[in-house]
């Protein structure tokens, strides 16, 4: 038994009688009251509405082929159906209690989307979430079987394929490694080598490297190096600490984050179906990392989940580490600052900002924009976590105000199956892909999702909303 399931069974309290449901809709306002915000999850449904992820255009299942190739349609045509995405927002006072949450999705089954029901604990019901299938995806009619369920534990409602978190999982690796280590089962300083792959055809082979863990994890978060996750991967499949990640993830309540299928040779072969992520999952865990007092949620054996549960070093590493994560370039567009909207407006982290040129650079990746201007802009911190492949894109962490700008904080997680092969009808008709003609790798419809986010944030932190009766909260 780990560490983690012995005290959440020492710490189980008796049965008690269930306090509101969070995601309720507020009482009626009285006659004469002022008129309240909109509700986060009207906001949310508005914004996906608003972004119109159904005008996207489709540059075809096979990656970097289109635009460009003789063979490819022209122009682009539209996406068949409105791509999977799963959202989750969670409002936190100062003093990072949660006062308002909902959780949005859309898929073909619901082009309009969909606000799911959450219950005293934040988690989501009434949705059965499956396995990914591309094949499922692309239309084809494959019947579910039960093995394809995400979490045993919810099994009723619509289905939902989850789409793949695709980087976003180095957050959970991250998590685990930190809490761990600062509960002294995992040792930062330890040497770690990795096991390179093999290299593409025509280059050569590179030497394995010997790291401490806890260089291979920043290189994992803020540069999303997949050498590194590898590397700590494997270290975590030496030790059967995979196993234990999601075991622990249960026991949390967490039962969509999931680790299946990695390679314990090399630390690779991440495949879509296996590593599981779903939004509010993803938040509630972003939520332990911002902290909060008194209880968050509890276990599914009723036992309180707080902040206790992340020790303190290895919260204040996982902030530091996601806020120097480089990659603004989807809730968040400060990365390609100019082309198309701002997004959550966050700052891109100095480090990798050429001072002279306001160019960003990280790892393999550069961008083409003066990041400067959106820089000086910035009103929020963004510590979190992007994924993107071809066929999907993701997001998630914890938005603060800068001193002097508008308040706000809340979590955000979007997990979608809309990755760079998906572009905005504006580049159509393009000759190349946008990523390769201005680094432009991630639909613009992103950022606007965020900036709209962020924009019901502020108005509801503002000091006559801040106390609005009828506000949803989980458990205490």
């Amino acid at each position: 038994m780990t560490p983690l399931l012995c005290a959440l069974l020492l710490a189980a309290p008796p049965a008690a009688a269930a306090p509101a449901r969070p995601g309720s809709p507020p009482a009626p306002a009285r006659r004469g009251a002022p008129a309240r915000p909109p509700s986060l999850a009207g906001a949310l449904l508005a914004a996906l509405a608003a972004a119109r992820f159904d005008e996207l255009r489709d540059a075809g299942p096979v990656e970097g082929r289109c635009p460009g190739d003789p063979a490819c349609p022209f122009p682009l045509p539209q996406v068949a159906a409105v791509p999977q995405l799963d959202l989750a927002v969670i409002l936190l006072d100062a003093q990072g209690r949660a006062v308002e949450a909902a959780s949005v999705q859309l898929d073909p089954a619901s082009p309009g989307g969909r606000v799911l029901s959450l219950d005293r604990n934040l988690a989501v019901r009434g949705v059965r979430f499956r396995r990914w299938s591309a094949d499922r995806r692309d239309g084809l009619a494959v019947p579910f079987a039960e093995a394809d369920d995400v979490a045993p534990s919810r099994r009723s409602g619509p289905d939902f394929m989850a789409p793949y978190p695709a980087s976003l999982f180095k957050l959970l690796v991250a998590f685990h490694v930190e809490r761990r280590a600062a509960l002294g089962l995992l040792e930062l300083d330890r040497p770690v080598g990795d096991l390179p792959g093999l290299p593409p055809p025509g280059e050569p082979m590179v030497a394995p490297e010997i790291r401490p863990l806890r260089e291979w994890v920043e290189r994992m978060i803020t540069e999303s190096d997949n050498r590194a996750t590898r590397a700590v991967l494997r270290h975590l499949h030496a030790r059967g600490e995979v196993e234990v990640l999601n075991r622990d993830f249960a026991a949390l309540g967490l039962d969509t984050l999931r680790i299946d299928g990695t390679s314990p040779f090399d630390g690779g072969r991440w495949a879509p179906g296996e590593i599981q992520a779903t939004a509010m999952d993803v938040a509630r865990l972003l939520w332990l990392v911002a902290g909060g007092p008194g209880t968050l949620w509890r276990s599914p054996i009723g036992a309180p989940v707080t902040r206790a549960v992340l020790p303190e070093p290895a919260r204040a590493r996982l902030q530091m580490l996601l806020a120097d994560q480089a990659f603004h370039e989807a809730l968040s567009a400060g990365s390609r600052c100019g082309d198309g909207p701002a997004g959550i407006p966050a700052q891109v982290p100095l480090r990798f900002v050429d001072q002279q040129t306001g160019l960003e650079a990280a790892g393999d990746r550069a961008w083409r924009s003066d990041v400067r201007p959106c820089n000086t802009a910035a009103q929020v911190r963004f510590l979190h976590k992007t994924g993107l492949t071809w066929s999907y894109a993701s997001d998630a962490g914890i938005v603060e105000a800068l001193p002097g700008r508008p308040p706000r904080r809340y979590v955000v997680a979007v997990l979608t199956a809309a990755g760079t092969r998906f572009v905005d009808p504006e580049d159509a008709d393009a000759a190349h892909h946008p990523c390769d003609a201005r680094a432009a790798c991630v639909t613009r419809k992103l950022a606007e999702l965020g900036a709209a986010i962020d924009a019901y944030a502020v108005a509801r932190s503002a000091p006559a909303l801040a106390a609005r009766p009828g506000s949803p909260g989980p458990a205490r």
